[in-house]
């Protein structure tokens, strides 16, 4: 589990807002981190967009059930993510971003602050890694207007290196189940090596 994720958060909230990518190797660590992203969110005052499947909704919402009002639970929305990405019956990105506005839109309007979370998964598509880093490099370009922070999480044995490799760079930090950086492009490739090598400490 990742220790310092006020710290984390915190920080990339006082530079105007991030694209973070998280690799997960361990489903109980994925929901303890994104309880606490979750919760960090709402203790600073945002509302919080959180797209997942059903399955790890309910494990994060006993967590969440234990350290938040009812009050700030409303402040939370939650997002089948099979719904969000494949509501056109694939990964298609055009469809995908006109849902993505029509969520945020009414937090916009309200002048509301926003965290995102996005748990992507796929089903059997063709040239779906192409389709996924062409989706990425989107979102990237919108990053810096929307002043918010955004995780796209995915699980990182579905990943080959290639994909991990080009997914790293349209997001500015990277986040496993338990650390996270800041990636500068000129540590790329050793990051990619650390984020697939990388295994806790006994």
């Amino acid at each position: 589990m990742l220790n310092n994720m006020a710290q984390f958060t915190q920080t990339i909230q006082q530079n105007g807002g991030g694209h973070i990518l998280y690799f997960s190797n361990c489903e109980g660590e994925y929901v303890a981190n994104a309880a606490d992203y979750i919760v960090t969110g709402i203790k600073n005052g945002h509302h919080i967009v959180f797209v997942e499947n059903d399955r790890i909704i309910l494990k994060i919402a006993e967590k969440l059930f234990r350290r938040l009002t009812v009050q700030e639970l409303k402040r939370i929305q939650f997002i089948n993510n099979f719904d969000f990405y494949f509501s056109n019956g694939n990964f298609h990105p055009v469809t995908i971003f006109n849902h993505f506005f029509d969520t945020l839109d009414p937090y916009y309007e309200q002048g509301l602050s926003l965290r995102l979370w996005g748990h992507v998964e796929w089903g059997p598509q063709n040239e779906i890694e192409r389709t996924l880093e062409s989706f990425e490099r989107e979102v990237d370009q919108l990053m810096p207007d929307m002043e918010v922070i955004a995780v796209c999480a995915y699980e990182s044995d579905r990943l080959s290196y290639k994909l991990k490799k080009e997914l790293m760079k349209c997001h500015g930090y990277l986040m496993t189940d338990h650390y996270a950086l800041l990636i500068p492009e000129m540590e790329l490739a050793s990051a990619v090596e650390d984020a697939m090598d990388w295994t806790p400490e006994k």
